[in-house]
């Protein structure tokens, strides 16, 4: 007969190596960068919220280059990391839209949140079935095009006067519209086929 405590003790273990991976560890920390952007934006310091929001994209990078390399990816980490993203992108628009000069319309974040929302429910009704529903290419691609579209934003906040910034700002905004509506049409399709597969006992 096994021992209790080691069971136990066994399982505390897995649960703290779950929460302290490397991978998760940046996953969290660019939560927590996302806040401090938005506070910078609040105050007016768009240069300084560019650059914090530049290193929380980078962890985007980072934290899956990490769980590949050092064999850390979980269930856990594969529902965290989109929904971190997920997060950022809501947060910092809707702190941006709150500033005149940015020209984001309410209507565009509408749909960029109401997409994030029904991915991650639908992330999470194939996941707790126990099939894995990681990133596809599309929403690899709606997530630069949504991080580029914030920093472009965010350039033409900081530098207003600078060549080129308004266009770039107009043009990342409608490539991050179209791309967020593609590839929630494309995790829609292939969510609703794995779950017709795969029916609730």
């Amino acid at each position: 007969m096994s021992d209790p405590p080691q069971i136990s003790k066994r399982s505390s273990s897995g649960s703290e190596r779950l929460w302290l991976s490397i991978p998760n560890a940046l996953t969290f920390f660019r939560l927590i960068l996302s806040f401090v952007v938005c506070a910078f934006i609040s105050v007016g310091w768009y240069m300084i919220a560019l650059v914090a929001f530049a290193i929380a994209a980078l962890t985007d990078a980072l934290d899956g280059y990490a769980a590949r390399t050092l064999g850390q990816s979980s269930a856990f980490g594969r529902q965290l990391d989109p929904l971190v993203d997920k997060i950022m992108v809501i947060v910092i628009l809707a702190q941006l839209s709150s500033a005149i000069a940015s020209k984001l319309l309410p209507w565009v974040v509408t749909i960029i949140v109401t997409r994030e929302l029904v991915v991650q429910a639908l992330r999470s009704q194939v996941e707790g079935r126990g099939i894995p529903f990681g990133a596809r290419w599309s929403g690899k691609l709606k997530t630069m095009s949504q991080f580029l579209a914030i920093a472009a934003v965010l350039l033409s906040l900081a530098l207003p006067k600078l060549p080129g910034a308004t266009p770039l700002r107009d043009l990342s905004l409608w490539t991050a519209l179209v791309l967020t509506a593609y590839s929630g049409w494309v995790y829609l399709v292939i969510a609703w086929k794995v779950l017709k597969k795969s029916p609730v006992a």
